[in-house]
């Protein structure tokens, strides 16, 4: 009997020792550390811009330079005044014509002679004072050529007829001028009813 006992008092007492074995197995696991709390991510820096690389200025042109100013033209001289000469001075051919000059113009680009021209001849119609040249001549002997009117290009005149009127000679008289010489039908004699020739001196009052 007692050995019986015995052995179910060892085996009680294994039993025993297993239950304290997991007792302390349970109370061992238990004093375990709690796994450590992982640490919460750092959160990711977005990714860095980029600074775009620096623009440099454009290049400011150069402020263009100021128009000159436009230089002042000077004025214009004053046209020059006609220089007028009053004077009274007649020239008589045997052939009938007389020619009395009253005055003279002297332009820039013309010698106007302000005139009164007569005819007379008992034989002849009719009389030409500009068939051949007709001229004002200088001291120096240049010549300024008559215009010869469109309407008379020869100035005939007819028997008893006087023109008054303007004769123009193309050309400026010298300022240092005293006189002129006033010649028609240069070459021709002064006794030729047809065409008498005609010189006058024409004193310039003034010069």
């Amino acid at each position: 009997m007692r050995a019986g006992f015995g052995h179910r008092t060892g085996t009680v007492a294994v039993m025993v020792a297993i239950g304290i074995s997991l007792a302390a197995c349970k109370d061992n696991a238990s004093e375990v550390a709690p796994p450590a709390t992982t640490a919460p991510a750092a959160p990711v820096a977005p990714p860095a811009t980029v600074a775009p690389p620096p623009v440099s200025p454009a290049p400011v042109p150069a402020p263009m330079p100021a128009p000159a100013a436009p230089a002042q033209q000077a004025p214009a001289a004053a046209t020059a005044t006609p220089k007028k000469v009053s004077m009274s001075v007649q020239g008589v051919s045997p052939s009938g014509v007389t020619v009395r000059v009253k005055g003279i113009e002297i332009g820039a680009d013309a010698t106007v002679v302000d005139v009164s021209i007569s005819f007379a001849n008992r034989i002849n119609a009719s009389t030409m004072l500009a068939m051949a040249d007709t001229f004002l001549e200088d001291e120096n002997h240049n010549r300024l050529q008559i215009k010869r009117p469109d309407s008379n290009r020869n100035l005939t005149l007819r028997q008893g007829e006087t023109l008054d009127g303007q004769l123009v000679f193309l050309g400026a008289v010298p300022a240092s001028a005293r006189k002129l010489r006033l010649v028609f039908n240069d070459g021709y004699q002064e006794d030729n009813i047809v065409a008498p020739g005609l010189a006058m001196e024409l004193p310039l009052q003034g010069s």
